[in-house]
């Protein structure tokens, strides 16, 4: 091997090395490994640790660190490409949803053998400012409030303490056909949803306008 060889292998050992978490089969690993270890590993836990949880547990931030490394950059910009935000958020949402409400997961497959689960339904970001490359990052992730239906979650990209990005998830619980709500999963798990119908309906009034958006589907542009 030349030396020009060489340096395209060490560049390339370089970048998937520092890329880890968008090399090909990584976010699958990254995202089962996340759902396995609460509602596999941890599961005796969350079955034999069931209590009343103090409520306002409920809306404390799940806090994930990395960095913007080079397969998720757009190299137009030199910045986190728009998109990669997405994926970072599938994870994160993951990670939120199961710390703070495995109990319910895992009583539930206790009786019925089988887990719910949880689809997205919409997604809406704001992108303030950019994070540049190898740039340290977190993700603030909380549960943000809920109705019949949906739970919505709010998740806040930081370099330091500048808000980049910002986000809003929402999210269905279904077990099969069938819609779980989001109060009977919250209470299922310990907290107390009346405690915190204040907090609940005044967050509301921030996401009304993505309970159900097909209206735009009926537009007219002539």
């Amino acid at each position: 091997m030349g030396i020009i060889g060489k340096i395209l292998a060490c560049l390339g050992g370089l970048i998937l090395i520092t890329s880890y978490r968008y090399v090909p089969f990584s976010y699958t690993i990254r995202f089962h490994a996340i759902a396995i270890k609460y509602l596999f590993v941890k599961r005796n836990y969350y079955l034999n640790q069931f209590k009343v949880k103090e409520s306002h547990d409920l809306f404390k931030p799940f806090i994930t660190s990395t960095y913007c490394s080079l397969l998720e950059m757009d190299f137009f910009g030199f910045h986190k490409n728009n998109a990669t935000y997405a994926t970072e958020l599938d994870c994160c949402r993951t990670d939120l949803i199961l710390s703070k409400l495995t109990t319910y997961f895992v009583r539930f497959y206790k009786k019925s053998g089988r887990f719910p689960f949880v689809p997205l339904g919409s997604i809406e970001f704001h992108f303030l400012k950019d994070i540049k490359p190898f740039q340290a990052y977190t993700c603030e992730s909380r549960i943000l409030t809920w109705n019949e239906k949906w739970i919505f979650t709010l998740h806040i990209f930081r370099v330091g303490k500048k808000v980049c990005t910002f986000a809003v998830s929402k999210l269905v619980f279904k077990d099969g056909r069938v819609t779980v709500k989001p109060e009977e999963v919250i209470n299922g798990c310990g907290y107390d949803t009346t405690r915190l119908e204040e907090i609940r309906a005044r967050n509301f009034k921030l996401v009304t306008g993505m309970v159900d958006a097909t209206e735009l589907l009926e537009l007219k542009f002539e």
